[in-house]
């Protein structure tokens, strides 16, 4: 039997890095302002796990920031000290 790998890993996608950017932009709004209604729940709700093995609102936002605390000053750190210069086209890869 033939192994197939997922999509992602056979194609690689190229984009203009303007436009790449303008959609990473828009993504973070739609999920700032996804998070913001959150606001209007209570702790019970925000603490309340489906399942018990699942993670409940405030868990997942609490691991979010607990890892961008260290990725965003990392990946900022990079972008800034690198020497290579951006292109007009972004291809991503593995």
């Amino acid at each position: 039997m033939e192994r197939t790998l997922p999509i992602f890993v056979k194609k690689s996608m190229t984009i203009k890095s303007e436009q790449l950017i303008q959609d990473l932009i828009e993504r973070t709004r739609i999920n700032i302002n996804q998070a913001e209604t959150f606001n209007s729940l209570s702790t019970e709700k925000l603490n309340l796990r489906i399942q018990q093995e699942s993670w409940s609102i405030l868990e997942c936002f609490e691991h979010l920031n607990l890892y961008g605390d260290f990725y965003i000053p990392e990946i900022k750190d990079r972008i800034e000290s690198s020497k290579i210069h951006p292109k007009e086209n972004f291809k991503s890869g593995i």
